[in-house]
This record gives structure tokens, C-alpha cells and sequence, in this order.
């Protein structure tokens, strides 16, 4: 891992500890531990690499876009790229690491992952994953590591590739608690409203843009948001400005006129009647409440 830049938000960029490693790394949390250093791990961190964490040993609390987690052993965390996370007690607990690329898993396991898990989920409890083949899929993966671990070839990385996708594959298989809609496959326009949302949540706010550059209706993509969000497109499209504002206002110190500007909005005052609107509190009043350690909105 590497950082990169001076803004309060660590942006962390991933780099092979050796050139044999390739695009997925296997190691341990005493591993990157140890090769970071104690510094590494103190402030919120926004990776360009998703990470992927078994718990083996230890208990800590480990946040992730302002949600915490208490993790116990056997609980998987996932975090993904762009993601603000921040580690909690890092020493007090050990288990299997997985560094990897957002574009490792071949794209069409990458689109029914992402299908399936309709909102992104970052924590498996153990509870839930007790059965499930994901703790063999680890393993496999952890076996295809370190064999030939000093050699780059194709066939170690293409075992690496399908290793990760199997276990990725088990975790969107596991059934979210408290049952919910029965598991099936999105509508395509779902998953282009969904990436486009991602690509220009900072320029577009309203339904109608998307639709038009889908092709769909903005009827459509409203009755598919709430079929399988129970959200609206527009509550959608809030719900992804108003995390993006809470980031850059909870970890960074840029004006509140300057967050407005980048996420598209004509001057300030907008920007604060809408962020106010959404959490009842003020940009202002959410900064300092979660600096204080109680974000509230």
C-alpha cells in the first residue's frame, strides 16, 4: 500500500510488495501490519483497491462510509474501492487479507456480483456465513497464493483470478438477514442507472437525466429503483450525493463552497438548504458533530 496526497482523507493506492504478487494479494493483517507501520493505519483512508478481511483471532470496531462494524472471528469485511474506511484496535486482532483490483474478477462475474448484492454490503457476521463454502474458498485462494509464490506466470495469476471470483461469488450468494426478496438478477437498466449514478452523481441530479441518457423513461427507472432498493431513482441519486458530502465534510478541511462546486451545485446556500433538507443539520453542524464523534443527520 501507498499513500498518496495531503487531504485528510488518505488516498491509498495499491502496489505489489514484489512484482511476483501480480494484481491480487494474499497476506495477513500482521502482515500489512508490519509492512506499513503503526502511522499507516490511524487516519480514514480512501483505497483505490478493494480489501477483503477474514477475521481469525480479536475483536476491534473497523467503519466504513460512517457505519461501524463490530468485528468478532469468522466475520468478513469487505471494502471496496472509494470507499472511506478507517481501522479501529488494528493490533488486537489477526486474519487472512485480500488486496485486489476493482478490475481483477472478469467482467461478466463482476456484473452478477454486482446484480445480486443490489446494495453494496461491506460485513458478513460469522453467524451468517456458518455452512456456506466461503471459508474453503479462502482457502483455495490463500493454497493457489503461496504456491510458486515467487514467480509471476499466467497460470498462478489465472488461479488467483478464479479463486477470488469463486469466493467473492459465495459471500453475494449469502441470503441478507431477515430474509427479503427472493435472490435474482437485476434488470439491465437497473445496472446502467446504477453506474452511471456512480460515474455522475456530481453533475446530475435529477431522474430525468439518466433516463434520457439510458433511453429508458424516468417512470422506468423509479419503478426498477424501488422493485429492488425500495428506494426511489431520485432517493438513490440523494442517498449518493449526500455520502459524498458527508465524506469530504467529516475527513477534509475544503470550505463548504468548494464541496457545492464539486458536487454540482450553483453556489453554497443551495448546497446547504439541500444537505439541510435531507439530514436536518448544516453542513456546518455535521462537521463538527463528527469531529466530535457523533455524526447524527
Amino acid at each position: 500500500m501507498v499513500k498518496t496526497g495531503q487531504s485528510a482523507i488518505r488516498r491509498v493506492r495499491f502496489q505489489p510488495p514484489a512484482q511476483a504478487v501480480g494484481d491480487i494479494e494474499v497476506n495477513t493483517l500482521k502482515g500489512i501490519r508490519d509492512r506499513g507501520g503503526p502511522a499507516e493505519f490511524l487516519t480514514p483512508q480512501r483505497l483505490d483497491f478493494d480489501l477483503l478481511v477474514h477475521l481469525e483471532r480479536g475483536a476491534a470496531v473497523h467503519t466504513v462510509d460512517f457505519t461501524d462494524y463490530p468485528l468478532q472471528p469468522g466475520d468478513v469485511l469487505w471494502i471496496r474501492a472509494g470507499q472511506v474506511h478507517q481501522w479501529g484496535a488494528i493490533d488486537d486482532i489477526e486474519g487472512a487479507v485480500v488486496l485486489f483490483g476493482p478490475h481483477t474478477v472478469d467482467d461478466h462475474t463482476s456484473n452478477l456480483i454486482r446484480s445480486y448484492l443490489l446494495r453494496p454490503r461491506s460485513h458478513w457476521p460469522a453467524s451468517e456465513l456458518e455452512g456456506s463454502p466461503v471459508a474453503q474458498a479462502l482457502e483455495l485462494l490463500t493454497i493457489s497464493a503461496g504456491r510458486h509464490a515467487t514467480e509471476r506466470s499466467d497460470l498462478r495469476q489465472a488461479a488467483l483470478a478464479h479463486g477470488l471470483a469463486a469466493l467473492l461469488v459465495q459471500l453475494a450468494l449469502i441470503e441478507p438477514p431477515g430474509g427479503g426478496p427472493a435472490m435474482r438478477l437485476t434488470h439491465e437498466a437497473y445496472g446502467w442507472f446504477r453506474d452511471h449514478l456512480e460515474e455522475h452523481f456530481h453533475e446530475w441530479h435529477k431522474v430525468s437525466e439518466y433516463a434520457d441518457r439510458l433511453g429508458y423513461s424516468a417512470r422506468t427507472l423509479n419503478r426498477l429503483a424501488r422493485q429492488y432498493t425500495g428506494l426511489s431513482a431520485k432517493e438513490l441519486i440523494d442517498e449518493r450525493i449526500l455520502l459524498e458530502a458527508k465524506r469530504r465534510l467529516a475527513h477534509g478541511d475544503a470550505a463548504v463552497a468548494e464541496i457545492a462546486e464539486d458536487l454540482g451545485f450553483d453556489d453554497a446556500s443551495n448546497f446547504s438548504s439541500y444537505f439541510r433538507r435531507q439530514t436536518r443539520l448544516t453542513p456546518g453542524t455535521f462537521r463538527s458533530r463528527t469531529r466530535a464523534g457523533s455524526p447524527g443527520g
